[in-house]
Parts: C-alpha cells; structure tokens; sequence
C-alpha cells in the first residue's frame, strides 16, 4: 500500500515530534547540508540506535555534547543523552525547540567515593585543657 503520508515524514527530530523528553543512544554522527538553496549549511546530525530521525546540533546543544563527551565526534557513540522541549526565542518570538541533556549516571555505575578517614583521637593531654577551659568562673 502507497500511504502519502509516510512522504511527510521528516528525516530530523523537529520540535513538535517531541512531546515529552525521550532518552537517546547515539549510534553516528555525520556532517549533512541541512537547508534550501543559498541557505544550505552545513552542520553536525546526531544518528541513533532508537531511533530512525537524526537530530541537527544548532550551537547550544553542540556544546552540551562537545563539553560532555569532548570534541572528538566519534567519542560521543554508545553515549545516552535526553532529548527534551522547551521553548526559545528566535527573531523576537518564543518558539519550540529541543535541548539536550546528559542524564545522570544510574546508582550502580557510580563510582564509590571513598570514605573520608576518621580523624584520629584527640592526645590524652587535650581532655586536660577541656577540662582546664570549663572551670567554674563567675562572669
């Protein structure tokens, strides 16, 4: 069956395909000429294993990414990262938009903090000077 509406589907997460915040592994990133015309630009697309659509970096979500994971793009495969809505302003209006995020790590792959040593035990003359400094003086 020919369905035309599978013709209106995008290759790209648009702000309006995410409703709620959607947890991502990346599988690619690829550098694509995304626009029309004169306005072609060339920019980084995150692939991932979840999903068929590729999300366009714009520069704030490129930084979340490079500051995160580090400017080598082929460091960021295997990585999980949270896809969200919010709105932003764009040529003086409020619009749509999507914002990543790094989600936290799950309890068991912290890593364990080492216990902080216990200090150790006051010498036996400091019980004296305690006792010295409480002395019963009238103010």
């Amino acid at each position: 069956m020919l369905l035309a509406s599978a013709y209106d589907q995008s290759r790209y997460f648009k702000a309006a395909d995410v409703q709620a915040e959607k947890k991502l592994r990346i599988k690619d990133v690829t550098e694509e000429d995304i626009g029309v015309g004169q306005d072609k630009e060339k920019k980084l697309v995150v692939w991932f294993t979840n999903d068929p659509r590729g999300l366009v970096l714009n520069k704030t979500n490129n930084r979340t990414l490079r500051g995160e994971f580090g400017d080598d793009c082929a460091g960021w495969k295997g990585k999980i990262i949270v896809v969200y809505p919010t709105t932003d302003e764009f040529r003086g209006r409020m619009v749509p938009a999507l914002r990543v995020r790094i989600p936290p790590p799950k309890e068991g792959n912290r890593q364990t903090v080492a216990a902080k040593p216990k200090p150790p035990p006051p010498p036996p003359d400091a019980e004296l000077l305690d006792d010295e400094l409480n002395d019963d003086v009238n103010f």
